[in-house]
């Protein structure tokens, strides 16, 4: 039963509902403490100014008519509807006419309040008068009963005051309503959290309305990451199985190398089983070697060194580093690559995309095969090709060889370990570039390309 008001105590965005109706009572409390301080003084200025003007009027009648003429002036005056209060007092002392009965005959303005009934008014009742006394002795008293304007200004304040209190009413019943449906909607992604929590990845927050506002997009970005890491998660599936896969092989060959080693009575054969068994550990140990150099590109740690780095001569060296092993396989090698190319990078880094490109050239070329390495300088992009005219690859595949241990031979029966492609890519990648495969009809090329250095 007291769930969901706990629920709302705890709730920010209640929190926050509760701040803002809290302002705004303070500011509806401050406004009306000034506009009654304001329309107070307000009331006694314009009951001055009315008072004024009916004394004056009333010393005009008596310069004019005297005594008797004052007094019918007053008369008439009092007996229109709203009149204020009179007192004319003889020189005799006598009053001529009026109905204040208590008013201060000391000249000038006096506030105070009637004592008792008098009048015709009650107890308590707070007048403002004007007594002005003449020469001969003759005094003329002006008054206006204060109440007459309180009772306008808290009719003004009795209509602010309930509509304050509805309106304050109104966004608390509105901020408790709003609350409870981003509860709802919250509660939702709490569950989706804690079910991927409990170790269920495929689950999803549904209460995603079409609002749009701050909830809907923290729940369409918490999809997003349980996407994404549903997405890591299954490429490190594939990548464990891989490396597992391609590591099996050759450790099963060395330990079968070394049993046989152990057990043979021949000396040459146990050397031949020894020699075997160690380049099976080398070639894991290559393995591990491309992935920590894979690591190592995707950290970024590698920009640190950077410096002007001439596509152009790291071109020239590969080629003539490979230049020997492909005209004795067969092939032949053509380099074009004129002025320079430099770009920001890392010497070694490209030094090995570079060879890794045209070691995959080699390694999956046909004898004979024509291999081409050319550099060239497009506005502000410096670009290393490496071409063959082998048989390509499947555009559909691309995307399938740049990811680590993606390889064309599901039946890993050709020489490699399917990182030659993910490094040289990766490399691309940390230098500010891409790694662009095109294939030829016949054959593939494989272009490196990277941002000019200024």
């Amino acid at each position: 039963m007291w769930r969901w008001p706990a629920e709302l105590l705890r709730s920010t965005v209640f929190r926050i509902s509760l701040l803002n109706a809290a302002l705004l009572a303070l500011a509806i409390g401050g406004a009306l403490g000034g506009a009654w301080f304001a329309t107070r003084g307000s009331v006694e200025l314009a009951a001055r100014d009315r008072i004024t003007v009916e004394g004056d009027a009333v010393a005009s009648e008596l310069d004019r008519e005297g005594i008797a003429g004052a007094a019918a002036a007053i008369g008439w005056r009092s007996s229109r509807p709203g009149a204020l209060d009179y007192l004319l007092v003889d020189p005799a002392g006598r009053v001529a006419a009026g109905d204040m009965t208590t008013v201060p005959r000391g000249p000038g303005w006096h506030r105070f309040r009637i004592p008792a009934s008098a009048g015709g008014r009650s107890q308590g009742e707070e007048m403002l008068a004007r007594t002005m006394r003449r020469s001969d002795g003759t005094v003329i008293a002006v008054g206006e009963d204060l109440a007459r304007g309180e009772e306008v200004r808290e009719a003004l304040f009795g209509v602010i005051l309930p509509a304050g209190a509805v309106a304050l009413l109104l966004g608390l019943i509105a901020s408790v309503v709003v609350t409870r449906r981003a509860l709802r909607r919250m509660e939702g992604i709490v569950a989706t959290v804690r079910s991927v929590e409990a170790g269920d990845l495929s689950s999803r927050v549904v209460r995603i309305g079409q609002t749009h506002d701050d909830v809907d997009e923290l729940g369409v970005a918490i999809n997003r990451m349980l996407d994404r890491i549903g997405t890591l998660l299954a490429a490190v599936r594939r990548v464990s199985a891989e490396i597992a896969h391609d590591l099996r092989t050759p450790l099963t060959h060395a330990s079968h190398a070394l049993q046989a080693a152990r057990h043979s009575g021949s000396e040459e054969v146990r050397l031949r089983a020894i020699d075997t068994a160690s380049d099976s550990i080398a070639q894991a140990l290559r393995l591990f070697e491309a992935m920590l150099a894979l690591a190592e590109i995707d950290s970024g740690e590698a920009r640190a060194h950077f410096t002007r780095v001439d596509l152009v001569t790291i071109g020239e060296q590969v080629v003539d580093a490979y230049r020997a092993e492909i005209e004795a396989s067969g092939r032949c090698i053509e380099w074009t690559g004129e002025g320079t190319a430099v770009v920001s990078g890392d010497a070694d880094l490209l030094t090995q995309a570079v060879a890794n490109l045209v070691d995959n050239a080699l390694k999956h070329s046909r004898d004979g095969a024509w291999i081409g390495v050319s550099v060239n300088v497009r506005g502000d992009v410096a670009s290393v090709v490496v071409a063959d005219d082998g048989p390509g690859v499947d555009p559909q595949a691309v995307d399938r060889m740049l990811r680590p241990f993606g390889r064309l031979d599901e039946a890993r029966s050709t020489p490699g370990n399917g990182l030659g492609l993910a490094i040289v890519n990766g490399i691309a990648r940390l230098h500010g570039g891409r790694l662009v495969l095109e294939h030829l009809l016949p054959g593939l090329s494989a272009a490196v390309e990277l941002p000019t250095a200024p």
